[in-house]
């Protein structure tokens, strides 16, 4: 009773300061939701055997609220209307929907297997793809040191997740060994958030101390203007290898060929992309030149054969450009041209 006190005094502080500090964001919204279905199950031994129903139902969130938290943390364009949402979906709305007809009773019956056994499978299955779109995404993001904080917190979050799940679906799971799990990730989640606030969540919160020491304007100034201008300098030159000189036509082109081409560490390019041109990551960035250069050709040069333009801009594959022009501009290729004609 003292760890699950415990660990519910952590998850409350981490909802404080998730609720303060990232409101304003999807995926903290979603984090929060995780929180209390996390605090239903360390509550679930405690409330009213005629109410366990209700902290059932919201602990079979868990799985679902923690596929949906990787999909809006990692990765680089949301798919929130697929076959993984219908799963996360079902994986809840089956246990809850069934139950009240006696599904988990009935074990030799199909009521019991379409509410229970292939919810069961679903919540691993989701719990396994989040995993699976940390890893396929990890380097997306240009920010390292956030990437970092991110990854670790999705992993604990992860490793735990799934073996509440396991606990849940099976009945195994020692009464303090579990808490105590729970009590360690909250409060390695605690310090992540507190460490990271600077975008763990993919949120900005820069605030002024009251204890900020105050500088002088002039040295400030200075110091404002002398950053300027090497912004401008590292910008012109990346301007001019990218769009006058067409590097990134270059098959196979990652970040670091970029930055030993510009005479910059790879952390300085990934900021110069993401800050200077907004980008949240460098597959972005050339995949937008890139097409730019070929929906001009596709127009301009009716009769090319649309793979010799895909691989002069430096596409391996006509599937490859295909998926990237139509990502961009909502359209094929082909779709494009013949709107152009």
């Amino acid at each position: 009773m003292l760890l699950t006190g415990f660990s519910l005094g952590c998850l409350a502080v981490i909802f404080v300061i998730v609720l303060r500090d990232f409101w304003h964001l999807p995926v903290a919204k979603v984090f929060l939701a995780l929180l209390i279905s996390a605090s239903a199950y360390l509550l679930r031994d405690t409330v009213n055997p005629e109410m366990r129903w209700l902290t059932g139902d919201i602990m079979t969130l868990l799985p679902a609220l923690f596929w949906l938290l990787c999909q809006l943390a990692f990765s680089r364009k949301p798919k929130l209307i697929s076959i993984w949402s219908a799963l996360a979906i079902y994986s809840f709305v089956a246990p809850a929907v069934t139950r009240p007809f006696g599904a988990h009773e009935a074990s030799d019956s199909l009521l019991h297997i379409l509410g229970v056994q292939i919810p069961q499978f679903s919540e691993y299955a989701l719990i396994i793809h989040g995993l699976w779109i940390l890893l396929a995404n990890w380097k997306d993001d240009l920010i390292a040191s956030r990437r970092q904080l991110r990854g670790a917190l999705i992993i604990i979050l992860g490793v735990v997740g799934l073996w509440v799940t396991i606990s849940m679906n099976t009945g195994h799971g020692s009464s303090v060994a579990l808490p105590f799990v729970t009590s360690i990730a909250s409060l390695m989640t605690a310090y992540l958030l507190l460490k990271g606030r600077q975008g763990v969540l993919l949120g900005s919160q820069k605030k002024l101390s009251p204890l900020t020491p105050v500088i002088e304007v002039s040295a400030e100034a200075i110091a404002q203007q002398k950053q300027k201008d090497e912004l401008k300098k590292h910008v012109a030159i990346l301007e001019r290898v990218m769009d006058e000189e067409k590097f990134y036509r270059t098959e196979k082109l990652t970040l670091g060929m970029l930055s030993q081409e510009i005479g910059l560490p790879d952390y300085k390019t990934r900021a110069l992309i993401n800050q200077t041109f907004k980008y949240r990551n460098f597959n972005d960035y050339v995949n937008q030149l890139r097409i730019e250069e070929a929906s001009d050709r596709l127009i301009t040069e009716q009769e090319e054969p649309i793979q010799n333009i895909a691989l002069d801009v430096g596409y391996r594959t006509l599937s490859s450009f295909n998926r990237a022009f139509k990502e961009i501009l909502d359209q094929t290729p082909t779709e494009f041209r013949q709107s152009k004609s």
